[in-house]
């Protein structure tokens, strides 16, 4: 904490020493907490460690009051060159950052350093957010104050080398070479995984190759009306590595859609459907679960209050009701708050 702490006040002299190259140095960040219940199942310990009265998904899964993170970022970039130093800290970023339950560089979300080599072409090295997935460790950038099954169980961060590449007709492409999945200290095992995406838009495909895993992923959208977008992520994940903590199975399908409607400048509702099988799709036996999210923002300047409703049925008993007895569906209430600057 003390480390952290120590790179916070860093960051804060160098902003007060940099006035002068203002439009190159930025500092942003946010913090988050929430308030949690389960409606159908116990909030206290009861059958605790035997069975889940939390969704299995990541985050906002604690009982009453709770703590998000503080996630602050410093950037610099001038003609050519630049860098980010993304901190955080607090229950969520130990759950995003070392889902293995590691300490090392816990406070460290990204850190990496960029360089345009043409206007086309930029290189990117060091700790970088996954380009899989549509959702993202930070509360700012989701809609949803809860995790979708696809976040919890996909990759997190990844350290290596990548080249982000400008094509024509509004494509893009990143290649990169990382460190396995998961290992994004230090690689001491000898491996490398390698991936990449291909953009245009709103439409993004995705493919990470860990030694036996892989991740395919396909994003899209397209807007309705002025205040009404549509959103999708679909993922197939196969991980026989087992280097993903808390995995159910040894592969996944997620499909989930993301539909939008903006009431007001204030005022906005989301929903978050998914459907997740963990194995093989047309296994009748395998464990699937359908998770209706229902969310509505509102802004009150750089404050965004989040109440949230979201229902986990699943095909098999994962949960426990009330009465402490087996059951396939848990509901649950959320109010997060999230503040941005």
């Amino acid at each position: 904490m003390k480390n952290f702490f120590t790179l916070i006040a860093l960051s804060i002299l160098n902003l007060s020493f940099g006035q002068d190259e203002a439009s190159k140095f930025n500092f942003s960040g946010s913090v988050d907490a929430y308030w949690r219940s389960n409606i159908n199942s116990p909030n206290d310990e009861v059958n605790q460690g035997t069975l889940p009265y939390a969704p299995p998904s990541s985050f906002v899964n604690m009982p009453g009051f709770s703590l998000g993170m503080a996630n602050l970022v410093a950037s610099y970039e001038d003609e050519s060159v630049g860098f980010v130093a993304d901190l955080a800290y607090g229950p969520r970023a130990d759950q995003a950052i070392n889902p293995n339950g590691a300490t090392n560089n816990a406070a460290i979300n990204q850190m990496y350093m960029f360089w345009k080599i043409t206007e086309n072409t930029t290189a990117t090295m060091g700790r970088f957010n996954t380009f899989i997935g549509l959702e993202r460790i930070s509360p700012v950038e989701n809609f949803n104050y809860s995790m979708s099954h696809a976040f919890t169980f996909g990759p997190r961060n990844h350290n290596g080398l990548m080249l982000d590449f400008k094509l024509n007709n509004n494509w893009d492409m990143k290649l990169a070479v990382m460190n396995p999945m998961e290992v994004t200290d230090f690689n001491n095992t000898g491996h490398y995984s390698v991936g990449g995406q291909i953009t245009n838009g709103r439409f993004k495909f995705g493919y990470v190759r860990s030694q036996r895993s892989s991740f395919i992923d396909i994003i899209g959208g397209f807007d309705l009306s002025s205040n009404i977008q549509m959103d999708f992520n679909a993922q197939f994940a196969n991980y026989k590595d087992g280097m993903l903590s808390g995995r159910i199975a040894d592969e996944y399908t997620s499909l989930s859609i993301y539909p939008q409607y903006t009431a007001s400048e204030k005022m906005s509702w989301g929903l978050r459907l998914e459907y997740i099988a963990f194995g093989p799709i047309a296994d009748s036996d395998v464990l699937n679960v359908l998770t209706p999210t229902l969310t509505a923002n509102y802004k009150v300047g750089g404050l965004t209050i989040k109440p949230e409703f979201r229902i986990d049925d699943s095909s098999q008993e994962i949960f426990i009701n009330n009465d402490g007895n087996g059951s396939g569906s848990l509901s649950s209430f959320v109010l997060g708050a999230v503040y941005s600057f």
